[in-house]
């Protein structure tokens, strides 16, 4: 499954402009992440173009290296999870994450817990179809 890059940086974009955002309000951005590599390339690629310089600002981490996929149950578990990050004061580390490929380099995507500052993040989920969902979660309290 591959969503193109057009509809996946839309669909970003859409959620960050619906909740009144810049990008730089984000404490990071969660996205799919499916562990394929014309996949995860894509939606990087979204991120470096939806954010332009700013990308290398935001934070990227992948949840499902700690969850596996969950079909539709996913984009819910990575909600509840950012939730709890967010809480906790931290963006999560992506689980296994040893380094980028040269043309993601300037992007902010750690192996480890970092500090966060914000309290809104960016989930993104993709179907099979060629679906696109993209979800600005502010937490309160």
């Amino acid at each position: 499954m591959r969503v193109p890059e057009r509809v996946s940086a839309e669909s970003m974009g859409s959620a960050v402009e619906e909740a009144g955002l810049d990008p730089g309000d984000l404490a990071f951005v969660c996205p799919h992440g499916s562990g394929s590599q014309k996949g995860d390339r894509s939606e990087l690629r979204s991120i470096r173009h939806l954010f332009g310089s700013g990308a290398s600002r935001i934070p990227i981490c992948g949840l499902k290296p700690y969850t596996g996929h969950l079909g539709a149950a996913s984009d819910l578990a990575e909600i509840i999870f950012g939730i709890k990050a967010i809480r906790e004061g931290i963006v999560p580390g992506t689980l296994n994450f040893r380094g980028s490929e040269r043309e993601f380099e300037e992007l902010r995507i750690s192996g480890s817990h970092q500090p966060r500052a914000g309290t809104c993040f960016l989930s993104t989920s993709y179907g099979m179809g060629g679906q696109a969902s993209s979800t600005v979660v502010k937490v309160l309290g």
